[in-house]
């Protein structure tokens, strides 16, 4: 009798086995993925996003960063992306016009803040704007206007002041927003336009000056769901996500603005 019991468990330990083994493989099936395009300035924001989609969904997430420019010129050369997060408005909008975006998928996700930053304690005493004309300064960085959303945004700030013809030598153009913050962390540079979420999440130095947002363009910053992700319901999943309270909870926390 012990070795019948003993014998019927042991078939059911083998089937058991055997259920799961069949089942694995197509669990693993259904774990599918999306390419998303992100600014840089959101790259940090959104690795926090990606981990919570991807542990309340079966959908692994992989993420392409650079410049809201250069990644606009990917997807118009045929980069296999399914969503694009830009640091803008200006570029979706075009990609709407084109057959690489999808109409009526786009939307405001986030509206950045453009901040002044320097580590250089020579500096701290000044006020906004009278620190930007300070002899002290040599070297100001920010992101290239064509390509950099917050660039942009700095340059309307300088164009508002009517200081841009005066300052035009000293400004040192990077590739990206975050590049700016680390050349100025380091002290490569005296003062930088930044973007207050860097600031947030990364600095454990320096000083910060706001910038009255009548300076500059509201910095709305847009994504859109691309001609490569049409077909994909995962990709519609995760811009819902997006738009979800806990993301907006987590993005005002970081200085960006919800709507």
């Amino acid at each position: 009798m012990c070795f019948l019991i003993k014998k019927i468990k042991t078939v059911i330990t083998v089937l058991y086995i055997s259920i799961f083994l069949v089942i694995l493989p197509y669990k693993n099936l259904l774990a599918t993925e999306i390419h998303v395009g992100v600014a840089s300035n959101f790259l940090i924001p959104m690795n926090f996003i990606k981990k919570t989609f991807e542990n309340k969904n079966n959908i692994k997430v992989f993420l392409s960063s650079g410049s809201s420019g250069s990644l606009y010129s990917q997807i118009i050369n045929g980069a296999p992306l399914d969503i694009f997060l830009s640091a803008d408005q200006e570029l979706p909008k075009k990609l709407e016009n084109t057959s690489k975006g999808i109409k009526g998928t786009r939307f405001t996700y986030a509206i950045g803040k453009l901040l002044l930053f320097s580590t250089n304690e020579e500096l701290f005493n000044f006020t906004f704007p009278n620190i930007i004309l300070s002899k002290k300064i040599k070297y100001i960085g920010l992101g290239n206007p064509k390509y950099v959303p917050y660039g942009k945004a700095a340059k309307e700030v300088l164009k508002s002041l009517n200081i841009l013809n005066v300052l035009e030598k000293k400004l040192v153009l990077s590739k990206n927003v975050n590049q700016v913050f680390l050349m100025n962390y380091f002290g490569n540079l005296d003062i930088g336009f930044i973007a207050k979420s860097d600031f947030i999440i990364k600095n454990k130095k320096g000083k910060v000056w706001d910038i009255p947002q009548n300076l500059y363009s509201p910095i709305k910053q847009d994504a859109i769901l691309l001609k490569n992700g049409e077909k994909k319901s995962e990709a519609r999943i995760f811009l819902k996500f997006l738009s979800s309270k806990k993301v907006k909870d987590k993005l005002i926390s970081l200085g960006y603005i919800v709507n």
